[in-house]
């Protein structure tokens, strides 16, 4: 791990929190990158140390999260050649900087930085991870990844909690919940990308048409559009911050879970961990936008759990609290997000791998 801004200084802290997890871990500072002779001397640091860790003969694989640790890692283990190394790409990391930071100077040329080691790092690996299928087609057509190298696809992993009965029941007395209410949520952000006025839309065309659906609205922020709301629909909905642990209990209790996103391409080659929550709770989705893991969980399932507001003239209809089917979990979409067994694709991939000659 190279340790920066935050960390910089914490070596010893760092370690700690990484040996909960793994017997051996190595840390350095690095200072945030603007320039590729820093990616080249982290490359240097950490084959001095590799060279005294390893031999030749080992067998090593190499998993590199992101696009400077690509870089990296495909340097430092260069002269290893049982090596293997694993571009583990999560996001789009320069599409993200253009999005959150197109006029920042500093960011601008961090991105040129990540620009160039993407570019090098995707034709030296020998394998890649992908979150959806959206996100590999993407990068096959705008930076020219090698479509013969081996992959797997990797959502956001997530496994539903499912707590105890006396926790719940706690939890639903404060909130009132009785068994058969119905309940829609948004659980996630209010900040201003996440569409806040749009999302209080939705509840107020809900809110019309079904009298009795109550509404949890569970975020850190808050949302100035709730006093456009008539007063008697106020009282449906609870707005409030709720700690992680206690999360699995409101969606026990939801029936639909909402997901706003703006169409761009971040969003369109995402999994967002929150469609995880919902799903694998048997929280049907009522969502607007172009949003990559949908398309994949769709190729698996009838994707009645998924409701789409743009797409779909009947989506009030299908949320009705009296025609609405009861939740279910579904065991294909609870399987494709569990660490366990997405997992043991990319580590049989890695073994095939071994039998295979290095990219480069």
């Amino acid at each position: 791990v190279f340790r920066h801004e935050q960390n910089l200084t914490k070596k010893e802290a760092v370690e700690d929190r990484i040996h909960k997890y793994i017997d051996k871990a190595m840390t350095f500072w690095s200072f945030p990158v603007l320039c590729m002779a820093q990616l080249d001397i982290n490359a240097l640091r950490l084959k001095k140390y590799v060279k005294k860790s390893y031999s030749k003969e080992d067998q090593i694989a190499v998993i590199c999260r992101g696009d400077l640790a690509a870089y990296v890692g495909i340097k430092a283990f260069s002269a290893f050649p049982n090596s293997r190394v694993l571009y583990d790409n999560r996001g789009l990391a320069y599409e993200e900087s253009v999005m959150s930071h197109e006029g920042n100077l500093i960011h601008k040329i961090n991105r040129e930085a990540k620009r160039k080691a993407l570019n090098y790092a995707k034709s030296h690996c020998d394998m890649y991870n992908f979150v959806t299928n959206a996100m590999r087609e993407y990068f096959l057509d705008q930076y020219q990844y090698h479509p013969k190298i081996p992959f797997t696809i990797i959502p956001t992993l997530y496994r539903a909690e499912q707590g105890t009965d006396g926790a719940f029941q706690k939890i639903a007395d404060r909130e009132n919940y009785k068994s058969g209410d119905f309940v829609v949520s948004y659980v996630g952000s209010t900040a201003a990308w996440q569409s806040t006025q749009k999302i209080i839309e939705l509840v107020r065309t809900i809110a019309e048409r079904y009298q009795k659906v109550r509404f949890f609205i569970l975020s850190n922020g808050t949302i100035p559009d709730l006093e456009t709301l008539p007063e008697e629909m106020k009282n449906r909905i609870i707005l409030k911050s709720v700690p992680h642990r206690e999360m699995k209990y409101y969606l026990r209790m939801t029936n639909i879970g909402i997901v706003i996103r703006d169409n761009n391409i971040v969003n369109h080659v995402a999994a967002p961990t929150k469609i995880a929550e919902y799903l694998t709770n048997g929280v049907s989705i009522l969502y607007s936008g172009d949003i990559g893991i949908l398309a994949d969980l769709k190729s698996k399932t009838d994707g009645s759990q998924m409701i789409c507001i743009d797409a779909d003239p009947e989506w009030l209809f299908k949320i009705n609290p009296a025609a609405c089917p009861e939740k279910k979990i579904d065991s294909v979409i609870v399987d494709y997000f569990d660490m366990d067994k997405r997992q043991l694709e990319t580590y049989e991939m890695i073994t095939r791998a071994f039998a295979s000659a290095k990219v480069r």
